[in-house]
């Protein structure tokens, strides 16, 4: 049976270890391999820094978040210290990102050309969209640059749009 100093030093190791992996000091970080990171609610002006390359899902709903950019989907580089470099790369795993339930006004062309991978995509209802934002993602020219607009069900909140690759 452990002590409880034994567990405090425990815990405080895991905590070292979040911080060194990398994750943004507002957010709470889920997984290794496929990481989910939570930004939401947390009065957030900008994407935070430091979002892990891994992340698979990116919650930024509820925030004061002005426009999508192509600047958003981009992490920082992990040095083989486990510290971050100025370096930035794509979050090319990216598949899911909530931005619903912030005041985007518009969403600027090529903002999602960093996270081709992404497969669905909520934004506020009144968002304007400029023609090329999908561009890296284009499917077909039967949807939105390859992403169709889900359905809203009589029971989803009507204040924001989802869209998503698969139909």
């Amino acid at each position: 049976m452990r002590s409880y100093s034994e567990w405090r030093i425990a815990l405080a190791l895991a905590a070292l270890v979040v911080r060194v992996m990398g994750c943004p000091t507002v957010c709470q970080c889920i997984g290794r391999v496929r990481v989910s990171v939570y930004c939401d609610f947390k009065g957030l002006e900008e994407i935070p820094p430091n979002i892990p390359l891994e992340t698979t899902h990116l919650y930024l709903m509820g925030n004061k978040l002005k426009k999508v950019g192509p600047e958003f989907f981009r992490g920082n580089v992990r040095n083989s210290d486990g510290t971050f470099s100025t370096d930035q790369a794509p979050l090319s795993q990216l598949k899911v990102i909530r931005l619903d339930l912030n005041p985007i006004a518009i969403v600027n062309e090529h903002a999602f050309n960093s996270a081709p991978s992404l497969q669905l995509i909520y934004l506020p209802f009144d968002v304007k969209i400029q023609r090329q934002a999908f561009a890296e993602m284009k499917n077909d020219k039967l949807t939105f640059d390859g992403f169709t607009r889900v359905p809203q069900h009589p029971l989803e909140d009507p204040q924001f749009v989802a869209f998503s690759k698969y139909h």
